[in-house]
């Protein structure tokens, strides 16, 4: 049976080490902001409406896709695994039960707090907020915590390191800022930061690259850059203190976007479509075949015919023969690899000229 999740259903055992690497980083940012809900409870009056709304929003959606991860991996278990995938994938589900423990924590705190907020303190008048105090509906100030307690020191941060299988790209932008790409060497780009210097602080905006909602690798790569993003700003944060803030949002693909060409193969005798080639002419590694897969992939879904990503064609030959890194797509995602057009011309032949056959 099909989990829920649908976007999970499909997501290949290649997929493993990046799910572990999101929802690592996930389990630590859940547990460090479980400590800080902690210290929120016995004054509530420190958080806003916003930030309780945004906190039950992100951890009941991040709950919620617990359910088709851990599909998935009792999916992978059922499959042909090497020993060192089955213990990635026992490990995988111990961290998912976990985390899932972690939310329902986070989330039982935030409702809790959710009708003593400073929004709501403020919304009184005075003879609501007297009757309220007196009536114990609202939390006595506390005293500051013992800075000597050791129980106030704060946990020490982990070094941020990027997984070796993303790289991150700087360049310079507007008002002297700087943008930061990052990028999977399989799964294409992940999304960018912009840290825009304002007076002594800096504004962190974190754009999450656009992504089919139905494409299996679209909310993994979503969880792997959030990861990334919250271990980024913590580290500037560390390095050169609070930015103004940090907005996760969808990316405006369409100041990049280009047009991409592509051409349906049909069948020499019926002219039904037997498959689909999407060309990727500046695209040299598999990561940027991948940009070009989830550009098209609503395209690709739809017409459900063989797919390959075609990139940069390199001549071997003048006008006899040239050789490219192809991607197949669809219907199974297989790695990316070169082939000379002395192989793959013939390959296209052949499902023309059999489909009637």
């Amino acid at each position: 049976m099909p989990s829920k999740n649908h976007e999970y259903d499909d997501l290949p055992i290649d997929a493993l080490p990046m799910l572990s690497y999101a929802i690592e980083g996930a389990l630590d940012a859940a547990k460090d902001q479980l400590m800080n809900m902690q210290k929120a409870k016995d004054k509530p009056h420190v958080l806003d409406d916003e930030i309780i709304s945004q906190i039950i929003k992100s951890y009941t959606k991040q709950n919620n896709s617990i359910t088709g991860e851990r599909a998935t991996c009792l999916k992978w278990k059922k499959g042909k695994l090497s020993a060192k995938q089955k213990i990635s994938v026992e490990q995988l589900l111990k961290n998912l039960d976990e985390l899932e423990l972690i939310n329902q924590q986070i989330l039982f705190i935030a409702e809790n707090c959710k009708e003593h907020t400073i929004d709501k303190i403020l919304a009184m008048d005075e003879v609501d907020l007297a009757l309220s105090y007196l009536g114990g509906k609202l939390y006595p100030p506390v005293k500051k915590e013992n800075k000597n307690t050791s129980a106030s020191k704060p946990a020490k941060n982990k070094a941020f390191k990027l997984p070796p299988e993303v790289s991150c790209q700087k360049k310079t932008i507007y008002h002297g800022g700087m943008s930061y790409t990052f990028r999977h060497t399989e799964w294409g780009e992940l999304g960018r930061i912009d840290v825009i210097p304002q007076g002594a602080q800096s504004q962190i905006n974190a754009f999450v690259t656009a992504n089919d909602p139905e494409d299996p690798l679209g909310e993994i790569r979503i969880a792997l850059f959030r990861t990334i993003a919250l271990g980024f700003n913590n580290e500037l944060e560390k390095n050169h203190g609070k930015g103004v803030s940090m907005t996760p949002r969808q990316s405006d693909e369409s100041r990049n976007k280009k047009m991409v060409e592509s051409k349906v193969m049909v069948c020499e005798t019926c002219d039904a479509p037997v498959a689909m080639l999407i060309f990727a002419p500046d695209a040299y590694t598999p990561s940027e075949l991948e940009d070009y897969a989830r550009m098209m992939y609503s395209n690709t879904k739809k017409l459900n015919l063989p797919t390959w990503v075609i990139g940069a064609e390199e001549e071997v030959v003048p006008d006899k023969e040239g050789i490219a890194l192809i991607l197949k797509a669809w219907p199974n995602r297989e790695p990316a690899k070169k082939i000379s057009s002395l192989v793959f011309e013939p390959m296209m032949d052949k499902l023309q000229n059999n489909h009637c056959k």
